[in-house]
C-alpha cells in the first residue's frame, strides 16, 4: 500500500527526532531548569519509541547491564550536574549509586557538600548508578518537562518551502506513525535537532553477513545484538536458550567483538552454563568509558570542547574516533572474563585473531 498524503502541518518551536539521552538532554536545555526557557511555543519529538529512553531501556533489559560506566554526574539534566544524586537521596537510594573505578576518583569536583558523599567521604557525583536509578530519574525528568511526544519514525526532512534544497526559513519533517507505517504526518519548526544516535549499517563482519540472511540454513542459530532491540525478543539469556535448542543444557556460544556488548554477552552466556569462546581482532582493551576520561575531568573538558568546535566540520567526525578509539570494555567485566578465562576447566576461552 502505497503511503497516504500527509495530514494537516503542526508546527512548532522546535523538533527533536529521536528519544534517546541525548535527545533528553537537549529539551532539558530548551525547557528545563529556572524557569527561564529559551523556546517559546511547543517542543515536539519524533521517536519510534513509546517515552524517552526507550531503546535505551531495552538494550540494557536484553543484555542485562545492571550499572552504567559513566558517574552521576553524568545525565541528561542539562546544567544540574546534581540532580541524579540529590533524586537518589529524596528517593532514599544512594545505596544505588556504586564506588567508581580508582580512575575516576582523582577526578576533581566543586561539589563539597556532606550530603553528597557515601560513607567514606568519597563524591556521590563520581559514582556509578545502577541502570534502575537512572531510568527512574529519567523518567522523572522527563515528566517534568513540557513536550509533545510524536511516536514515529521520520522518513524525510526538508525546508519548509524550500523542497529540500534551502530557501525556507523552516524545517518539515515528514514521519510514518507508530502502527500506521502507511499514515504520513509532518511537523514544522523554526528549528531541528537531529539526535538519533548512532546510524548506519550493522558491523558484521563478511564471513558472517551470509548467516543473518532469512534464507541461510544458519539463520535461526546467527544472532546480532541489535536484533535483541528491533525484534524484541527477550533477553539475550532467553534468546541464547531459544536459538540452542532450549533444551535447557549447554549450547556452544561464538561472541565476535570486543567492546563492551561482546562483554556482556559473552558474560551472560557464561553465566547461564553454555560454552563460550568470545574472539575479538585485538586484544580486549579497558577504559573507565567508551570516550577518552580527559572529556569528563573538569580541568580539562572545556578546553577539549572548544579545540573540537574549532575544526573545521570535515575533520570533526575523526576527532570523535580519535577520542573514543574503538570499544572497550569496563574494568570489572574484563577482571572476570579473564577469571572465568583462566579458572582450570573454564567454559570460557578469549581469543585474539587477525
Amino acid at each position: 500500500m502505497a503511503p497516504q498524503a500527509p495530514r494537516a502541518v503542526l508546527r512548532c518551536s522546535v523538533v527533536i527526532v529521536g528519544g534517546g539521552p541525548h535527545a533528553l538532554a537537549c529539551l532539558a536545555a530548551l525547557v528545563g531548569g529556572d524557569g527561564k526557557s529559551p523556546v517559546r511555543g511547543t517542543v515536539a519529538v519524533i521517536d519510534p519509541g513509546s517515552h524517552f529512553l526507550d531503546a535505551w531501556y531495552g538494550r540494557f533489559r536484553a543484555l542485562e547491564i545492571d550499572r552504567l560506566r559513566s558517574p552521576a554526574y553524568v545525565h541528561p539534566s542539562a546544567f544540574e550536574p546534581t540532580a541524579l544524586v540529590e533524586f537518589a537521596i529524596r528517593e532514599g537510594r544512594t545505596a544505588e549509586l556504586e564506588a567508581a573505578p580508582v580512575a575516576v576518583q582523582w577526578m576533581p569536583t566543586t561539589d563539597h557538600r556532606p550530603e553528597h558523599a557515601d560513607s567514606s567521604g568519597a563524591s556521590l557525583l563520581k559514582a556509578l548508578p545502577s541502570s534502575a536509578l537512572f531510568r527512574d530519574f529519567c523518567a522523572s525528568l522527563e515528566a517534568e518537562l513540557p513536550h509533545k511526544w510524536l511516536r514515529g519514525t521520520a522518513t524525510r526532512v526538508a525546508r519548509a518551502g524550500g523542497g529540500g534544497g534551502g530557501g525556507g526559513s523552516s524545517f518539515r519533517v515528514q514521519y510514518s506513525a507508530a502502527g500506521e507505517p502507511h499514515e504520513l504526518r509532518e511537523v514544522e519548526a523554526a528549528a531541528l535537532i537531529l539526535a538519533t544516535g548512532p546510524v548506519g549499517a550493522w558491523s558484521i563482519p563478511p564471513p558472517f553477513a551470509p548467516l543473518l540472511s532469512a534464507a541461510s540454513s544458519a539463520c535461526g542459530r546467527v544472532l546480532h545484538s541489535e536484533q535483541l532491540l528491533t525484534q524484541g525478543r527477550g533477553t539475550l539469556r532467553e534468546e541464547v536458550a531459544r536459538r540452542s535448542g532450549g533444551d535447557g543444557g549447554p549450547a556452544s556460544v561464538l561472541v565476535i567483538g570486543g567492546g563492551i556488548s561482546a562483554a556482556q554477552a559473552a558474560l551472560t552466556a557464561s553465566r547461564a552454563g553454555h560454552r563460550v569462546v568470545l574472539r575479538s581482532r585485538r586484544p580486549l582493551q579497558s577504559r573507565p568509558f567508551d570516550i577518552a576520561v580527559g572529556w569528563l575531568d573538569v580541568r580539562h573538558a572545556d578546553r577539549l570542547r572548544f579545540e573540537y568546535l574549532c575544526l573545521p566540520p570535515t575533520r570533526r567526525l575523526q576527532a570523535i574516533r580519535d577520542a573514543t578509539a574503538g570499544g572497550s570494555v569496563p574494568a570489572p567485566y574484563l577482571e572476570e572474563l579473564q577469571r572465568l578465562a583462566a579458572s582450570p576447566g573454564s567454559s570460557l576461552r578469549i581469543e585474539v585473531t587477525a
